[in-house]
């Protein structure tokens, strides 16, 4: 190849900046409660593909004497306090009335949940780090329950907030049906 060396050096670095993008990870999460499960509710593979993460711990508590989900913590092992990869949690009975979540909604820019999954939103906020977190809030039509989905953005390719709506419509019958 033939020509100025400086300009096919920069022209290499332009073209190397440019595809630094990662492809689209499509991959499906398939059955979020599929074994094996982290918190007793979860499944270990849906994790990994959501939050990108393969080194990982999870933390889950329990509500009434350890019979009922109360949340599921994800970190990074090596990540700082405070730095979750997914954290889902159950507020059983909410502490949120329907101007608290609606007030929420509006303030983060939240979307209606597709279809029948509400009621319920979706959005994307900032965290005190400055990292990006994809959330679902849902809560049952008389407010006395919410479930709450976070991912934190970080797998590369992946659509977090389309994956935090996957984890909240597969985990609201179980987790806000009407029967305890």
């Amino acid at each position: 190849m033939k020509g100025n060396p400086a300009i096919i050096f920069v022209t290499l670095i332009l073209v190397a900046g440019c595809s630094s993008a990662p492809p689209p990870d499509t991959r499906s999460l398939g059955n979020i409660t599929a074994s094996p499960r982290e918190c007793d509710l979860i499944s270990a593979n849906a994790i990994r593909i959501a939050t990108g993460l393969n080194d990982y711990q999870a933390f889950g508590t329990k509500m009434d004497m350890g019979r009922r989900f109360g949340s599921c913590t994800v970190t990074e092992k090596s990540a700082g306090e405070h730095e979750h990869g997914l954290l889902i949690e159950l507020f059983d009975p909410s502490r949120d009335d329907a101007d608290d979540l609606e007030n929420t909604k509006l303030s983060m820019n939240g979307d209606d949940l597709p279809g029948r999954l509400g009621p319920g939103f979706a959005a994307r906020r900032k965290n005190a780090q400055g990292k990006s977190i994809a959330f679902v809030y849902g809560w049952t039509s008389d407010y006395k329950r919410l479930l709450t989905v976070n991912i934190m953005e970080g797998a590369p390719g992946r659509d977090s907030l389309a994956d935090a709506v996957e984890f909240f419509r597969q985990l609201k019958p179980l987790l806000l049906s009407v029967s305890k």
